[in-house]
C-alpha cells in the first residue's frame, strides 16, 4: 500500500442546487474552504458495468470479444469491451451478465469480479465495475437498446496489445479492465 504523505480532510461541500438531464444530474455547489467558497459541479451518473469477455480461455484459440459502436459524445468509432448501466437496486454481477448478454449474444461460465474504477472522479460520479467472463462460445440472440448499433469484434491476446499501443483503443475503462486481468495473472492464463 501506498503510504499518505500529511493528513488533512477534505473540506465541506455544499450543494446549492441540481438540474435533472435524464441520463445525468449536474449539481452546482461549493467547497467550503479556509479562504472562502469555491465553486464545484458534480456531474451525478448512473454506474456501470465493464466485462472482458474470453472465449476459449486457456487455449492457444483465446479470443477477447469487443464491441465497435459509434459514440456521438466523442463522434467517433468506439472499440471497447462490452458495458452498459446498472439499474437501480440491480447488483453490478447482474449487470455485467445481462450487458454482455445483450450486447453480444455470449453466455458466461465464469466471471471474476476485477474491482471498480472512477472514470472520472474529478467532476462525476460514474463508477465502473470490472469483471473479466469466460465463455466457450454459447449465445443466444442479442437484444439492443434503442439506438445501439454493435458490431462484435474478436481479438488474440497480441491483437489487443496492439491496439492498446494505438489510437484505435480508447476506452479507459476497458484499459483499466485489461489490466487488472492482467495483474490477476488472468491474461496468461485465460489467453496463452
Amino acid at each position: 500500500m501506498i503510504s499518505r504523505v500529511g493528513s488533512f480532510e477534505p473540506y465541506a461541500y455544499r450543494k446549492e442546487s441540481s438540474n435533472d438531464l435524464r441520463r445525468y444530474v449536474i449539481e452546482c455547489g461549493s467547497l467550503v474552504t479556509p479562504a472562502g467558497r469555491s465553486p464545484y459541479t458534480i456531474v451525478r451518473m448512473k454506474p456501470f458495468a465493464c466485462v472482458l469477455p474470453v472465449i476459449d480461455a486457456g487455449t492457444s484459440q483465446a479470443r477477447l470479444v469487443l464491441v465497435r459502436q459509434y459514440r456521438y459524445a466523442v463522434d467517433d468509432w468506439q472499440l471497447e469491451a462490452p458495458a452498459g448501466g446498472i439499474e437501480r437496486g440491480e447488483d453490478p454481477r447482474d449487470a455485467a451478465l445481462r450487458e454482455l448478454r445483450e450486447e453480444s449474444g455470449l453466455l458466461v461460465d465464469e466471471l471474476v469480479d476485477l474491482g471498480k474504477t472512477f472514470p472520472s472522479g474529478g467532476s462525476t460520479s460514474e463508477t465502473a465495475y470490472l469483471f473479466a467472463a469466460r465463455c466457450s462460445g454459447a449465445r443466444v440472440e442479442t437484444q439492443l437498446d434503442k439506438g445501439e448499433q454493435i458490431e462484435t469484434v474478436h481479438a488474440s491476446r497480441e491483437q489487443m496489445e496492439e491496439l492498446l499501443r494505438s489510437d484505435d483503443f480508447g476506452h479507459a475503462v476497458s484499459y483499466v479492465a485489461w489490466l487488472r486481468f492482467a495483474a490477476r495473472g488472468l491474461l496468461d492464463a485465460w489467453m496463452p
